[in-house]
């Protein structure tokens, strides 16, 4: 065979081959069904409205009145008075690692003395842990 007679073969069998693989959609097949609806996403839950004007005595706050908070606002009060005493010590740097220590053993101490002033609890528990 000469090479123009192969090539045309050649091009002839790949091209015949190529149109073989691929396939015109077939018009009578019927569609898809749709999919399902999505169903409706659940309401996002209504977050409670912070109380407006509120004040908390920082040295009148009880030991008692600590333990009875949430988890949530329990660890958010110690942070605070772990921050209180730091600024009453004058302290320059504190140990983020102690500071559940600290929780710890105010809440220990609370849950000893609940009509002690929480205040006295952290100033305790920063002595034990940070000092």
């Amino acid at each position: 065979m000469n090479g123009k007679t192969a090539f045309v073969l050649l091009s002839g069998v790949l091209s015949g081959s190529l149109c073989a693989c691929v396939q015109p959609p077939d018009a009578a097949a019927p569609a898809a069904p749709p999919p399902p609806p999505a169903p409706a996403p659940a309401p996002a839950p209504v977050a409670e409205q912070p109380p407006g004007n509120r004040w908390v005595s920082i040295q009148g706050a009880t030991c008692e009145r600590l333990l009875e908070l949430s988890p949530d606002d329990r660890a958010a009060a110690s942070l605070f008075y772990v921050g209180y005493q730091a600024a009453r010590f004058r302290s320059r740097a504190i140990n983020v690692a102690a500071i559940p220590n600290a929780e710890e053993w105010a809440e220990s101490y609370c849950a000893e003395h609940p009509g002690r002033p929480a205040v006295e609890a952290f100033r305790q528990a920063y002595r034990q842990t940070f000092r």
